[in-house]
């Protein structure tokens, strides 16, 4: 029997994972479970550094039996600014934070944005880790000026652990930075720096690179950093054509491909390309997930109305079908100060009546998403030029069994979901792939699917959902 534990921090929570290994199934145990939510100080969205490090050794304080190794993975795009002592510049910025937005023109200005994308595979987002440091640059250039080490957050939280300076391949890939090399492009940063920075260099995952510093007899391993490679990992997917999604705070929709498509449409789509465990790519859509739910849900409790999970799906069940349709995906619902407001506005634009009830508002978004889900895996199938029939969905998505039952009639394919927490699972494959217990992805799927039950969905009332469709597709291009 092996044990590894698994750091996997998304946008809104944590949680460190134990899964056990005898040789021919995987059991997992929950050790510890937090909140995580950008705080906003000084006119800013930061990450509570101070608090996830706290909650980290928590978490580890409460191993009290043998483990071999672990793993930390999170978010994509954002990083740590480390001084030569090796402690933080600032806190580090949060995604969420739309300083970044009008660096992106700048930086389009030097080098197209076509050509920016050929170069890295990816989308052009103001979230990304370029125009992040080109803000910080303009905005507080005394930062970059104490930097001596630049790392991704999972490998910045690996830092913090065990004193090891590496960033991993797969959150690298996220960046905007990185060719196809796998390096750090040296032409982008020295376009809009003038130098190159001080990131700490690329590895692939499935490595053991030291141990912690405060537990001599664990492991450090180098596992996928990104949540959405982990989770990827963790899909016992059989068929080649399969599509992808892991759904959470956000949703991301994709395929699995050998080299980065950077074709004009998956340009003017909005695809990226990001790395796999494998060193290969995700061609993907980064969507929306239940972040609109959650921001949502907020505002109830400020109302004095608090929903358990079975009674939000009571009021979905019995609210009507199909009445109320949003782009989840529309920049008004980034981070509005009050979500209600935001669906309000995009009826009122789209000449739509904004739905009233809790109930109306939970089939409005979950309709929504399900069909938008829809309409990019048909992108998927026509930029590619392949079909699909399946589609594997890993992540807390899984558990919202509407959801999944709605993308399997939008889409017409069948669905396979399996457990929700894909990230932490793929993660610890990723330790026992280092440990040698292990040895391929196709491995590590076959072991998944030997440990965990798979929910099938097939698509249910056609008709109603190709009218939902073609009604939704006026919205998007209304």
């Amino acid at each position: 029997m092996k044990t590894v534990i698994a750091y996997d921090l998304g946008a809104s929570s944590g949680r460190l994972v134990a899964q056990n290994f005898n040789g021919n199934t995987l059991e997992m145990t929950e050790i510890h479970r937090f909140t995580n939510k950008p705080v906003y100080e000084n006119g800013h969205y930061y990450w509570d550094y101070d608090h996830l490090i706290r909650e980290l050794n928590a978490g580890l304080s409460k191993v009290n039996f043998p483990t071999e190794s672990v793993g930390i993975d999170t978010w994509g795009v954002d990083f740590g600014l480390l001084q030569p002592n090796g402690t933080l510049v600032s806190k580090p910025f949060s995604y969420r934070d739309t300083y970044t937005e009008p660096y992106v023109n700048q930086a389009t200005n030097s080098i197209p944005a076509y050509e920016l994308f050929q170069q890295t595979g990816n989308e052009i987002s103001a979230i990304n880790t370029l125009f992040q440091l080109m803000a910080i640059q303009q905005r507080y250039p005394q930062y970059l000026q104490q930097t001596a080490q630049i790392l991704m957050t999972p490998n910045l939280l690996m830092h913090a652990l065990s004193g090891i300076a590496i960033n991993e391949f797969t959150i690298s890939s996220t960046s905007q930075l990185v060719n196809a090399n796998k390096q750090w492009d040296e032409h982008i940063q020295n376009t809009f720096f003038n130098k190159t920075l001080p990131f700490a260099p690329i590895e692939m995952p499935h490595q053991i690179v030291g141990s912690l510093t405060a537990y001599k007899n664990i492991k450090m391993a180098l596992v996928p950093g990104h949540d959405t490679a982990c989770a990827l990992s963790a899909l016992p997917i059989q068929k080649a054509d399969s599509i992808f999604m892991s759904i959470g705070t956000w949703g991301l929709v994709g395929k699995e491909m050998e080299t980065p498509n950077t074709t004009i449409e998956a340009f003017q789509e909005g695809f990226t390309n990001e790395g796999t465990s494998e060193g290969h790519y995700r061609f993907q859509k980064n969507a929306m997930g239940f972040w609109i739910l959650q921001k949502l849900r907020e505002e109830w409790k400020q109302q004095g109305l608090h929903f358990t999970y079975e009674q939000e799906i009571h009021e979905l069940t019995t609210a009507t079908p199909f009445q109320t349709f949003i782009d989840p995906d529309d920049a008004v619902f980034f981070n509005p100060s009050s979500m209600t407001e935001a669906i309000k506005n995009y009826c009122n634009k789209t000449n739509q009546q904004a739905p009233t009830t809790v109930g109306a508002q939970i089939r409005c978004f979950v309709e929504s998403l399900a069909l938008k889900y829809a309409h990019t895996i048909k992108q998927i199938e026509k930029i590619t030029q392949t079909n699909t029939s399946e589609i594997h969905i890993g992540g807390g998505g899984t558990q919202n069994k509407n959801l999944c039952q709605f993308i399997a009639n939008a889409t017409q394919k069948t669905v396979y979901t399996g457990s929700a927490e894909a990230s932490s699972i793929g993660n610890g494959l990723s330790q026992l792939r280092a440990l040698g217990e292990i040895h391929t992805i196709e491995e590590g799927r076959q072991l998944v699917a030997n440990s965990f039950n798979m929910m099938e969905y097939e698509p249910q009332h056609t008709s109603e959902w190709q009218e939902a469709t073609a009604k939704f597709q006026q919205i998007l291009h209304n």
